[in-house]
């Protein structure tokens, strides 16, 4: 070993232990800022991103669907902001919008609070671009666990067993 090289080891290992210690007095400043800011009991330390789902009050005899293909635009923030809109109006219970071609949509409403005709024109409402295609409306009996549009349902090709 060189006579630099010998001296430049113990710099090093200074720095080390230094750097060492700055990571020790940062992680023991950190603690104990977190027990001296200790949140009330009962409460949840960390703040929610999103509200959680309101539970929605309905009568399962009033349950329609509605779907529809929307055109004219097709990113995913447009998109969703179309799902946002809709979903933010009164009388809806779940709405779901396809995020690749067809981009087909579905919303599961209670007929009495609001119309078909009004949750169409708020989905294209104050976009010019948005169209709103092929609206296909029913009755349901329930409410289904998972949402797919009647549109964004991949055609799957016929599957043919070879036989022996």
């Amino acid at each position: 070993m060189s006579l630099r090289q010998r001296a430049e080891k113990p710099a090093l290992a200074a720095l080390v232990c230094t750097g060492l210690l700055a990571v020790s007095l940062l992680a023991q400043s950190a603690a104990a800022e977190t027990t001296t800011s200790q949140t009330k009991p009962g409460k949840p330390s960390m703040i929610p991103t999103a509200e959680p789902d309101k539970p929605v009050v309905f009568n399962p005899k009033n349950l329609r669907r509605l779907d529809f293909k929307v055109q004219g635009k097709s990113c995913a923030v447009c998109l969703m902001g179309i799902q946002k809109k809709v979903k933010a109006m009164p009388g809806i219970i779940k709405v779901a919008v396809m995020l690749k071609r067809p981009y087909g949509a579905v919303v599961i409403y209670d007929f009495t609070k609001v119309s078909a005709k009004d949750i169409l024109e708020k989905a294209k409402k104050e976009d010019k671009e948005v169209k709103i295609v092929e609206p296909t409306d029913f009755s349901i009996q329930k409410v289904p666990t998972i949402l797919i549009p009647l549109y964004g349902i991949p055609k799957s090709p016929e599957i043919r067993i070879a036989s022996p």
